[in-house]
């Protein structure tokens, strides 16, 4: 009777665990997100949104910037949906890292101009992407370099916010394409955490990178791919096992919010996902974890 009693516990546990997480999509799930968007996403259970500040920057006339950051604060606010992150700005130009000295202040002024206008979203987390691309081996320790001055430079900005600042690993050629290179640009910058996007890493498996990583994740970009280069297909539809990632995160104690940035539903021809598709894929995570426990 009691090893029944002690197996029904251990079984609740695990469902207890699974469903602490609440979860999130990004703003990008829309191309143009309107307040019913919100709404809707609400209340089909997608408690919280990472707003992404680019539908607000890229290709945008700088005069209107600010004011599209303000409309997408009150459509938000008019859906009672809650904000956990902001995705701060990035581009090709837009570069922390950068080798010319006024280009790169120019840069993080801007990005510490940003981080102010997160203020009125009241986060939990700022992502800030450390580089842009291309960046040749040659001139790569002196990106580092620069991305690391750069952040402790910003992190004060978030500070004054009360928000977390997440540094996202990134692919391909960008700073941070492995989690000891994500470590070396954070280790010396007191309170830095990370972003660990699931389809930005390509060199190793996801559960060896938030072991690496670990209590220093802030939050995570969720979204799946085939390990060649970044899909950001919905979970469950590429090669991450998202069972033995669920098992990671809880390993290393995240207790954030499991935030999607899928913007592709591979199954449906790479259109964008419904909120729906969003909280029937995080299902399928849930049972394959309990699966594995």
């Amino acid at each position: 009777m009691r090893v029944s009693v002690f197996i029904l516990f251990i079984a609740m546990t695990i469902g207890v665990y699974a469903q602490k997480y609440k979860v999130g999509t990004t703003t990008a799930l829309w191309k143009v997100p309107a307040s019913t968007d919100f709404s809707q996403a609400r209340s089909v259970g997608l408690e919280y949104v990472e707003v992404a500040f680019n539908q607000c920057y890229r290709g945008v006339p700088a005069n209107e910037v600010i004011p599209r950051v303000r409309d997408m604060k009150a459509k938000i606010d008019s859906a009672g949906i809650k904000v956990w992150s902001i995705h701060l700005p990035f581009s090709r130009t837009l570069d922390i890292s950068v080798l010319d000295e006024k280009k790169r202040k120019e840069n993080v002024d801007f990005m510490a101009e940003m981080i102010e206008q997160c203020a009125q979203f009241q986060p939990k987390c700022l992502v800030l992407h450390p580089s842009s691309e291309p960046i040749d081996d040659s001139i790569r320790a002196q990106r580092i370099a620069n991305a690391s001055r750069s952040i402790a430079y910003l992190k004060k900005y978030a500070d004054q916010i009360g928000a977390q600042l997440c540094i996202e690993n990134l692919p391909r050629t960008c700073l941070g394409n492995t989690p000891e290179e994500l470590w070396e640009i954070i280790k010396d910058i007191p309170g830095v955490k990370v972003c660990f996007d699931t389809n930005h890493y390509t060199k190793g498996t996801t559960e060896h990178f938030v072991e690496t990583i670990g209590e220093r994740i802030g939050t995570i970009h969720a979204s799946d791919f085939d390990f060649v280069n970044e899909c950001h297909w919905l979970p469950t539809q590429g090669d991450i096992k998202w069972g033995k990632l669920m098992h990671a995160l809880e390993g290393v104690g995240y207790e954030g919010v499991f935030m999607y940035e899928a913007t592709k539903d591979h199954e449906n021809h790479d259109t964008r996902p419904t909120p729906e598709r969003v909280v029937e894929t995080f299902n399928k995570i849930i049972n394959d974890y309990k699966t594995l426990k």
